[in-house]
């Protein structure tokens, strides 16, 4: 449904959740699973690991779990590779890469129409974006807030695996273009017509956290946001 956002030795999977259900995991995944109680978390864990596989598979790697760390949460990832897992409500998506070409990689999809307290741009945002969220219409605010924090997830999973730094929300700033959120375009986010297809836009980002930029050498970077159905998935890499 969705295209590659990354270049091409990144190897990129989106799945529905429902076409994972009967696919059998590694042993190692399965052992995990049966620890696990809650059956969404089931479901989606399932349906994460078979979209990593698929997405190890595009690079020549087979028969390798993909656990969990129990304190981090994060993939353990075979040696050598670079990757991310990230789900919501009917979706999933992985990315992998070898280290070789890409330090690291970030996905994060959010469901849209979900409902959230406005109140919580003061968490996620920095003085700056709230300025530029009270500027907007009305209209744009709530998606536009989604969009921050869904960028600002795939910003610290692609760099939490190198820097071992958790970046909290105020470590970075987004950057939006104003057009794709003017009333006189109401094309910028699909409709109920467009939602069977897929819209891109880009986004810029700058790392406020001094010890990441000092281990990195990078302090800004570019994302895409990818729009389809209800949600959008957002995606970085370095």
């Amino acid at each position: 449904m969705l295209p590659n956002p990354f270049p091409d030795y990144i190897s990129f999977c989106l799945l529905s959740v429902h076409s994972t259900l009967n696919q059998n995991l590694h042993p190692a995944e399965e052992n995990y699973l049966s620890l696990v109680s809650s059956p969404s978390r089931k479901q989606h864990y399932r349906s994460g690991r078979i979209c990593a596989k698929e997405a190890l598979s595009r690079l020549g790697i087979k028969d390798q779990p993909v656990l969990r760390d129990s304190d981090t949460r994060e993939p353990i990832w075979p040696e050598n590779i670079s990757g991310a897992i990230t789900h919501s409500g009917n979706w999933v998506a992985a990315a992998t890469g070898r280290t070789t070409t890409v330090s690291g990689i970030g996905l994060d999809l959010e469901d849209m129409e979900r409902n959230i307290n406005p109140g919580i741009s003061k968490h996620v945002c920095i003085r700056e974006e709230n300025e530029w969220l009270e500027e907007l219409d009305d209209l744009y605010v709530d998606q536009a807030l989604k969009l921050i924090f869904s960028a600002k997830e795939s910003i610290f999973k692609a760099f939490f695996p190198s820097t071992r730094i958790f970046l909290h929300f105020h470590d970075a700033r987004i950057f939006l273009e104003d057009s794709i959120f003017q009333s006189s375009k109401p094309e910028s986010f699909p409709n109920e017509k467009q939602k069977s297809q897929s819209r891109v836009i880009e986004f810029e980002y700058l790392i406020l956290n001094r010890e990441v930029i000092r281990q990195t050498g990078k302090s800004r970077g570019k994302g895409k946001a990818q729009f389809f159905e209800s949600y959008v998935l957002t995606s970085v890499y370095y």
